[in-house]
């Protein structure tokens, strides 16, 4: 990247070589034996032996030479080749280490993230929750986190010009398989290691538009994709979509990593199109606001107001303080009486502001209107 003009964020897939690659054939062992495992999982005299070889390690990223960097590290073997081992070159850029939500991958993470930090490199680490390979169950779930979290912070990256780079070079092999396929979606290209060599080969991003079957699918099934999307439901509901995009669990289903991925890419057009009609049962809206909502001109206004209307749904239903984000903010009117309404959600806080207002009919929450927000 020397000579390089465009700012990218660095996404690497964190696995374990650090830790594994110059082990004793009796260390192995005990990496192998605990790579699932959270820290208060680990039986004291193997977190002992763990801690001795990331110390050992941790030593090592401090005095190395890029030679020792790139044979005990994937991650930084594909970092000091993207960079053509000249770490200037990294100026303006982002580095996030994706790491499993395990004990070996964290410490892994985490001390990547403090070699990069020691050479003046924007760094930061992200543990995705439930990410590990013990069982299928929180693989799946893992996925679907990975997938929510490209889907969240990425996009903002691109809106602001950075170019998205994923560094697959590290990472088990599961997950690598995975993040090949997301960097179809949202990464501009894709590095790896050809065999036996320290070129890098990289991959652009491939002109994929999302497959106009499912789009039509979760058109004409917004509902039921938009209860997908919140968390498990009854399986009889889903039935007839095709199994690929659903996770099913003894009676229930919920989205695929590959039905989030699709759904992610598909929602942001979607939302933007139009005020589309509630997503639950106990939500109502009245035609004051369904008028107002309508009239919005701009895209992003419209898939804001879809936005908080799903994480009204999340409140209502699941019935969480959790679920009351920031974003969102569902609390008692302030300000100056709008009778009925008795509650109050942010919209946007941005040039015209605005919030949602409404109140409360027996379960239902009867939303009446789009207002300005108007200091109190």
């Amino acid at each position: 990247m020397s000579g390089k003009t465009t700012r990218a964020v660095v996404v690497s897939s964190c696995g374990t070589s650090l830790i594994t690659n110059g082990a004793s054939q009796e260390d192995r062992k005990t990496i192998i034996k605990t790579s699932n495992s959270t820290i208060g999982e680990i039986k004291k005299e193997d977190l002992a032996c763990l801690e001795r070889i990331i110390s050992e390690k941790e030593s090592l990223l401090e005095d190395g030479t890029h030679d020792e960097l790139r044979r005990y590290s994937a991650e930084l073997n594909g970092i000091l080749g993207l960079y053509e081992e000249d770490l200037s070159n990294a100026d303006g850029n982002h580095h996030i280490f994706l790491h499993t939500d395990t004990y070996q991958g964290e410490e892994v993470a985490k001390r990547l993230n403090k070699w990069a930090l020691s050479k003046k490199m924007s760094s930061e680490v992200y543990a995705i929750k439930s990410l590990n390979t013990a069982n299928i169950n929180d693989f799946n779930e893992g996925m679907l986190n990975l997938s929510s979290w490209c889907a969240q912070c990425l996009p903002g990256y691109k809106e602001n010009g950075y170019k998205i780079i994923f560094n697959l070079i590290g990472g088990f092999k599961s997950l690598q398989g995975f993040m090949q396929t997301l960097g179809m979606f949202y990464a501009d290209e894709s590095i790896y290691l050809f065999e036996g060599e320290r070129s890098l080969l990289r991959i652009p991003k491939l002109p994929i538009d999302i497959n106009e079957e499912a789009q039509r699918l979760m058109r004409n099934d917004m509902d039921l994709f938009r209860c997908l999307a919140r968390g498990p439901i009854k399986f009889e509901k889903c039935s007839h979509i095709p199994s690929t995009l659903l996770f099913k669990l003894e009676d229930e289903c919920e989205l695929s990593p590959w039905g989030r991925m699709m759904w992610d890419q598909f929602k942001p057009t979607a939302y933007g199109e139009r005020l589309w009609p509630s997503p639950s049962d106990r939500i109502v809206f009245s035609d004051k606001f369904t008028n107002a909502a309508s009239n919005l001109q701009e895209a992003k206004r419209r898939r804001i107001i879809n936005e908080r209307i799903d994480d009204l749904a999340r409140l209502l239903e699941q019935k969480s303080s959790r679920n009351n984000l920031n974003r969102l903010d569902f609390k008692a009117l302030k300000g100056k009486p709008c009778p009925p309404s008795t509650h109050e959600i942010d919209a946007w806080a941005d040039q015209g502001a605005r919030r949602i207002i409404g109140h409360y009919e027996g379960p239902s929450f009867i939303v009446d209107d789009l207002i300005p927000h108007l200091p109190t």
